[in-house]
């Protein structure tokens, strides 16, 4: 566990965060995270991973790679983290997972109605609805921008670009359809390194 303890410190600054507010959120003593941070203790497997989980981060990760020295790796794209050290992108918001790069098929921008946004599962087929600048009488139409990856194993993934709806054709919504469009074109080009 080379770099665990200065991983942690190195997190817990990163983001802003006292020792004392880590321990509120973590449900942990102040004195234990003092005491991981300077390798006077270390976290058993499942406080381990309650790190990892906290900092959104693969438990190896946390415990075998210098973050310090990595996070040049990381390519922050809103609800899309691609590591192009690990190869692998990871979806915050949508089918949520870490997935490997070369593992996708194709990319698609998709649409999903706003009132159907809190179904259990994202962008069902029968939920999304098709944009154009030709739909005149669904031109206020509020709709979530998001992207439908597909795997080799077949499998589809959501990603929702849009963290709330978009009325259709606003500036808002074609900021966030550009977004989608950007997250699209990295995934492409990362998937063949």
């Amino acid at each position: 566990m080379t770099y665990l303890k200065s991983n942690l410190h190195y997190l817990r600054l990163k983001n802003g965060l006292s020792q004392k507010e880590l321990a509120s959120k973590l449900y942990m003593a102040h004195q234990t995270i003092s005491n991981h941070e300077l390798g006077k203790s270390e976290p058993d497997l499942d406080g381990m991973q309650k790190y990892a989980d906290f900092y959104q981060i693969p438990l190896s990760d946390l415990i075998d790679v210098d973050l310090s020295k990595k996070q040049k790796s990381f390519m922050d794209l809103g609800n899309v983290l691609i590591n192009t050290h690990r190869k692998t992108f990871q979806i915050l918001s949508g089918t949520k997972g870490i997935y490997v790069i070369k593992d996708v098929c194709k990319c698609q921008i998709v649409f999903e109605d706003a009132k159907y946004h809190d179904e259990e599962y994202p962008f069902p087929v029968d939920r999304r609805v098709l944009v154009t600048n030709y739909n005149f009488w669904w031109f206020n139409r509020k709709v979530y921008i998001g992207l439908e990856i597909e795997m080799k194993d077949h499998r589809k993934l959501y990603v929702y670009v849009s963290n709330d709806a978009k009325v259709q054709n606003s500036d808002s919504f074609k900021k966030y359809r550009e977004q989608a469009n950007q997250i699209k074109k990295k995934l492409m080009k990362y998937r063949s390194f």
